[in-house]
């Protein structure tokens, strides 16, 4: 007798529990959305309302810090893109978690925030860590296994964001979305093993559906059936991995239909090593993109050049631009995403082709 499949917006529904008792069935559905977009709606496990109930508490206790006033939340900020952040289209609390759930070197003076934290912490790794370990098995198994791959990190990054939507979209939404003048963060692959999207307040995720070339919405916490629907999109790392047989989970955010209306979201990514080095070295000055040259974003699919300002930049810098230009957080790109394309203006005795290549050379040794 043929098991009749579930369906969200007309892509399949793949069952948690199922895939936590390694059902092979649900697996080959996972499997399936991963081939075709890179990304899956996953049913969380909310037996007695559990789930739901613990997301409750959690939205009003995360609401009552981000309605606290701007000085106390800045005690919480960090030298580094850890703790509370705060730039101007939304603000937010990035955590790294360890192996067991538990929050990494970071603790607030505010012992029932923290516990909210750590409750956070723990509810999200009860899904990521059944989840990565099915991911790599999958990921392995295919024919197109690579063993050389991204390595990963000890750390899982945990991110809180609460989005202003000082802007909104009343009519058709863009094509693209090419800065912050159009939506909240540009389209874009981010670069880990995968993340998981375990609560949206309102309407804002919309993730690529590469078959039909559309945007499909994310559930969100105001369509009540739907409240313990998550969202699995995969990184650069999982495409590595499976040399492309596992595509990477565009996605991007929206501004919603209604001005002010704000957005609080909550997701766990299985970063790279490189991606959590990077977080403690973003006070390093001495990588200096060139001026005069343009860049491409390999990670931000159709989106523009962006021209390097006059005198250059450091990457840390740029990379500061484009989370405020574009919206996408400094975690989400490195290095090996940059692309030179041409020296604007050179001199009689400064080749072009010489300077990318010293350029590109300084990069990698990073």
């Amino acid at each position: 007798m043929e098991i009749e499949e579930e369906y969200f917006r007309d892509h399949r529904l793949v069952d948690f529990n199922k895939l936590s008792r390694e059902d092979s069935t649900e697996i080959d559905r996972l499997k399936d959305e991963l081939e075709n977009h890179g990304w899956s709606f996953i049913q969380l496990p909310n037996e007695n309302n559990q789930f739901v109930d613990k997301i409750d508490q959690i939205q009003k206790n995360l609401q009552l810090f981000f309605n606290r006033n701007s000085k106390e939340k800045s005690s919480y900020e960090s030298k580094n893109t850890l703790g509370y952040s705060h730039i101007n289209h939304k603000e937010g609390i990035r955590l790294l978690t360890n192996e067991h759930g538990h929050i990494k070197d970071q603790s607030f003076p505010d012992d029932e925030f923290q516990q909210t934290l750590e409750s956070v912490a723990i509810l999200c790794h009860s899904f990521t860590y059944i989840l990565k370990r099915i991911l790599l098995k999958m990921c392995t198994s295919t024919d197109n296994s690579n063993e050389e791959s991204t390595p990963l990190s000890q750390w899982n990054m945990l991110d809180i964001v609460n989005y202003f939507n000082h802007r909104a979209n009343s009519s058709a939404q863009p094509e693209i979305g090419l800065d912050t003048t159009e939506v909240n963060c540009v389209p874009h692959f981010d670069p880990g093993l995968f993340s998981l999207s375990i609560f949206s307040s309102n309407e804002g995720l919309q993730l690529k559906d590469r078959l039909k070339d559309k945007w499909i919405d994310a559930p969100n916490y105001r369509e009540i059936n739907h409240r313990s629907i998550a969202v699995l999109w995969l990184g650069e790392a999982a495409s590595k991995l499976t040399h492309n047989t596992f595509k990477t989970g565009i996605h991007r955010i929206i501004y919603p239909q209604l001005e002010h209306q704000t957005r609080l979201t909550i997701w766990q990514e299985i970063p790279t090593k490189n991606q959590i080095e990077t977080i403690f070295k973003q006070n390093d000055q001495s990588l200096v993109l060139p001026e005069n040259t343009t860049v491409e974003m390999t990670n931000q699919p159709n989106s523009l050049p962006l021209k390097i300002l006059p005198g250059g930049e450091t990457m840390n810098d740029f990379l500061k631009r484009i989370e405020s230009e574009r919206g996408l957080a400094m975690s989400k790109s490195g290095v090996e995403h940059i692309q030179i394309k041409y020296p604007i203006r050179t001199t009689r005795n400064n080749n072009p082709q010489n300077k990318i290549k010293s350029f590109f050379s300084s990069l990698f040794r990073f």
